[in-house]
């Protein structure tokens, strides 16, 4: 094979080896971090793993002219604590790709040892490192350096040499132990960086460790310190609180009124264990489960979702990954996208770093990708034909596929969401978004005013001279909440808004065996209650796309609901268009209740009326 004068030069100057350093380096450097938040997480575990009880996140700020303008930029950000620290040999290490100190250690929320190099690489050019086990005056050094790896001029970890940590370090700290490690990133290339200013990248770096630590912080077990200073002046200076995506903890960063007080409760009685035989051991794996308590729901008839914690609450959508007490990822995929009830509840799997690779969890401890893809699991779609479900199982651990010991699990969770999403739908139901009040004029009583005037034209039914007087209230109320699953409240400010405005037919839900969309309740008082049944698709697809506060939705949330809602009603006339050729016998019969509904439709929603 013939080879340029140039590729021989190459492959001389790389001396045969299969991934030169500095290509290997430019693919780390690209490689894991979703954003800084995440790559400064990476320190944080470095410091937690060494015992640590206080860290401190710096970022200093300069001046810089950006288009004629001086703005604040990111100089340097660093990692102090006091931790352990480290002797010579581990601090080599520690910055060594693949070869960190924790690769074998199943206790910790450590192991995988790409950590430091890779996140420090991944937001900057060059890293320096002081760590000292006897004060900071008998620090020793050593860094790396991107600059010099991609020249040829580093190829292996500088020996570190006894260097006391920096003053300008030692009074930026609120507390310098007597063993600790100093971590600080400087070169940065503007775009690696997340967020440009100090204050953004301690604000998003706050919330996501508030929520990876927040078992750490609850039991006070970590102290974290958020700083940006420019020129040693500090503009942000805040402790990560605790983020609890649960909503079970007390003291965390939720906003007002439960800042202080837990804003869910537990699902079911307790918390429940699952026990999984890995490997000839018996691992525990947690799951606890959360649901939104009713003063959640503001008595003013604004929307939740509206409110600071309700959008608090929006940011923790998701199920909770969580393993040896640090969140991996809080995982979305088991959230229905479009539905507001998703951020009213909370879910936590909770596992031991034994079961990492039943779990997937990757090396930069970001995501645990086989129990992710199980958020759409559906065994029968993986079946072979005929098989049963005990088959299934059964032949995925001879095939040695360890997805058979998180079966359970995922099944649990799908079960208790759908069991949840239920109780939170009867939670708020009835309860009116944007401020509006049940006694408000409605479609109810657009509906009402048809309802009479056919009454007038001489289609009167016996429920047309019923009075609707307080044994009818009190019934309705009844109904409602016995029948329908209403707050009691509600229930009561719905039958108080009948009598208020003379109304005859209302608008409400409820769970239904029936194959029926919707169906025709009379009640006593004249009243006729159109219930939706929830669980029909129709309704989902249809009506609840369709019932959304438009200040809080997006433009493409919005057309996706129009499309979806049109959609669904062309796919209802299918329906019964086609009931209409099947059922052959009585054919003539429904197009002739086609054609009456058909007037009555006209007139109820002519718009001259």
């Amino acid at each position: 094979m013939n080879m340029s004068s140039e590729a021989v030069q190459t492959t001389h100057y790389h001396d045969g080896e299969v991934i030169p350093p500095s290509l290997a380096v430019k693919a780390m450097r690209d490689s894991g971090y979703k954003n800084t938040a995440y790559a400064l997480a990476e320190l944080i575990d470095n410091s937690i793993q060494a015992g640590a009880s206080f860290v401190e996140v710096f970022c200093i700020e300069k001046r810089v002219l950006v288009r004629e303008q001086k703005r604040r930029r990111i100089a340097e950000i660093a990692v102090l604590d006091n931790g352990t620290g480290m002797d010579s040999s581990i601090l080599r290490l520690a910055l060594q790709f693949g070869n960190g100190t924790h690769l074998n250690d199943r206790d910790g929320i450590g192991r995988f040892g790409m950590g430091l190099p890779n996140a420090s690489i991944s937001q900057c050019r060059r890293v320096d490192i002081w760590t000292w086990q006897a004060g900071p005056d008998n620090a020793i050094h050593t860094y790396l350096d991107v600059d010099e790896v991609e020249s040829g001029k580093m190829r292996a970890v500088p020996v570190p040499k006894a260097n006391p940590v920096p003053h300008e370090w030692r009074d930026r700290s609120e507390e310098i132990g007597t063993s600790g490690t100093l971590v600080i990133w400087r070169n940065f290339e503007e775009h690696r960086l997340t967020w440009r200013s100090g204050r953004s990248t301690l604000e998003n770096t706050e919330i996501l460790a508030g929520r990876m630590y927040r078992k750490f912080i609850n039991e006070g077990k970590a102290d974290i310190r958020l700083v940006a200073l420019e020129a040693n002046e500090i503009s942000f200076n805040q402790r990560v609180r605790a983020n609890d995506p649960l909503y079970l903890m007390t003291s965390t960063s939720t906003p007002a009124p439960f800042n202080n007080k837990p804003m869910f409760q537990i699902w079911g009685e307790q918390h429940l264990e699952f026990s999984i035989n890995y490997q000839g051991q018996i691992h525990k794996v947690a799951v606890r489960m959360s649901w939104a308590k009713l003063e959640t729901i503001p008595q003013d008839g604004t929307d939740p979702g509206g409110t600071p914690y309700g959008k608090h609450a929006a940011k923790n959508i998701g199920v909770s990954i969580v393993r040896a007490g640090r969140e991996l990822e809080l995982d979305n995929s088991w959230a229905i996208g479009y539905d507001s009830r998703e951020r009213w509840w909370g879910v936590e799997v909770e596992f031991p770093p034994a079961l990492d690779e039943v779990f997937g969890v990757t090396n930069n401890k970001q995501a645990a990708t086989v129990f992710s893809h199980m958020s759409q699991f559906e065994w029968k779609n993986e079946a072979e034909p005929g098989e049963k479900y005990m088959d299934f199982v059964r032949r995925l651990e001879e095939e040695g596929d360890t997805r058979y010991l998180l079966i359970g699990i995922v099944n649990y969770i799908k079960d208790q969401l759908n069991q949840i999403r239920a109780r939170i739908q009867d939670q708020r139901k009835g309860r009116r978004s944007g401020g509006k009040r049940h006694d408000d004029v409605s479609v109810e009583d657009t509906a009402t005013t048809k309802w009479k005037d056919r009454a007038s034209r001489g289609y009167k039914t016996e429920a047309d001279d019923q009075d609707f007087d307080d044994d009818a209230q009190d019934q309705l109320v009844d109904d409602l909440v016995q029948n329908k699953k209403y707050n009691e409240e509600v229930a009561r400010e719905i039958a108080a808004a009948v009598k208020a405005r003379d109304r005859k037919i209302i608008f409400v839900t409820a769970e239904a065996d029936s194959q029926a969309f919707f169906n025709v309740d009379l009640r006593p008082g004249g009243i006729t209650e159109i219930v939706f049944n929830t669980r029909h698709p129709a309704y989902e697809k249809l009506l609840k796309t369709l019932d959304i506060d438009v200040s809080e939705a997006s433009s493409s949330d919005l057309v996706w609901r129009i499309e979806n809602a049109s959609n669904t009603l062309k796919l209802l006339l299918a329906a019964w268009a086609r009931y209409e050729e099947e059922d052959v016998p009585s054919r003539e019969k429904i197009r002739d209740i086609r054609h009456e509904w058909g007037k009555m439709a006209k007139n109820f929603i002519s718009e001259k009326e």
